[in-house]
């Protein structure tokens, strides 16, 4: 491979504890099925010896690269973790310019996203002296623009970026963002988000929200907010499709289900899990027998999530299972609208 097709290759780094594998492995997959020209490196605090194994039989079986990088959670030992479905293995991210010494350019994507398009068009969006290339949160809270002294339409979410990684080391960004993390008297609302968005504060190519959009039914009041077109589905906040039926899940137990036999067994709820679960489905429940139009509008979008998004894109990967893209004809996900009479 010469120097410039190296530097053309989609690279994308994500990371992860024991208990996010089942999300890292359906991302591995996702995306090699979309991006035939990909490598990974998996940043390890604590996988597991067995997935590790399974981790490098799914990089014979799909013929690509997949490093893993181990690092030890006592190095962010110090730092605080407030929102439940986070852990220390997020803070890894900050890591990647000097794990990575050699690369210029590369994407960090989150273990709970699924890829349903080609990427490739990240490793040409024009940086600059920009940090990041990342997508704007839809819906920041507003204490924690307050906090990180950005607005709505600038604050980006950090589970997709493209880094700039000479700025960053010349900058010692990582160092200023562990710098913010560390201080005792701040309450940072999302930990290294906000850092990053901090530091990288009016700097920040905004990308198309296509390649982050939120899979979780909350974030769409109605039908009409749909995404129109969808490269990245991420399953923020701690409703994991490894865990739950959740909005957008098929498509992730689609590429799960390919390699189902290289995947962590399934997890395991605990009781206060299970009742909150019933709980949501009885307000659910009481809320459509009442009438009120909150729960009727989240029905319908439900609905409306299966038959114009998911169904459309698992009929394509079905009629096209080694991928799409070029050779293949119309890629990524799009929503098939219904037609008018």
């Amino acid at each position: 491979m010469t120097s410039s097709e190296a530097m053309d290759m989609l690279h994308i780094v994500t990371g992860s504890d024991n208990n996010y594998m089942a999300g890292v492995m359906a991302l591995i997959a996702s995306t090699a099925f979309h991006n035939p020209r990909v490598r990974f490196t998996v940043l390890d605090m604590g996988i597991a010896e067995d997935n590790c194994r399974k981790l490098a039989e799914l990089a014979t079986r799909l013929s690509l690269r997949i490093d893993r990088i181990s690092i030890e959670a006592s190095r962010f030992a110090h730092l605080t973790v407030r929102r439940a479905h986070l852990n220390r293995a997020a803070y890894m991210r900050l890591l990647i310019p000097e794990l990575l010494p050699e690369d210029d350019r590369l994407v960090y994507m989150d273990s709970d996203m699924i890829v349903v398009d080609d990427l490739s068009a990240l490793m040409q969006v024009e940086l600059g002296d920009c940090p990041i290339a990342a997508v704007a949160d839809p819906s920041p809270a507003p204490r924690e623009l307050a906090a990180t002294g950005t607005r709505l339409g600038e604050y980006v979410n950090s589970g997709l970026l493209v880094m700039n990684l000479p700025v960053w080391r010349a900058e010692k960004l990582s160092c200023r963002c562990l710098e913010i993390l560390s201080d005792p008297k701040a309450a940072w609302y999302c930990e290294d988000q906000s850092a990053i968005n901090i530091v990288c504060r009016d700097r920040i190519v905004l990308l198309p929200a296509q390649y982050n959009i939120y899979a979780n039914l909350p974030t769409y009041k109605c039908v009409e907010e749909l995404p129109s077109r969808i490269s990245v589905l991420h399953y923020v906040v701690n409703v994991k499709p490894w865990m739950w039926n959740v909005a957008f899940g098929e498509i992730w137990h689609f590429h799960a289900g390919r390699i189902a036999d290289l995947m962590p067994p399934p997890h395991r709820h605990n009781w206060r899990q299970k009742l909150r679960r019933v709980e949501a489905a009885r307000r659910s429940v009481f809320g459509l027998l009442c009438g009120k139009r909150k729960y009727w509008k989240r029905r319908s979008t439900a609905k409306a999530i299966r038959s114009q998004i998911v169904l459309p894109y698992l009929a394509k990967a079905g009629a096209n299972p080694a991928g799409f893209g070029d050779k293949f004809g119309a890629a990524g996900c799009d929503r098939v609208m219904p037609a008018r009479n």
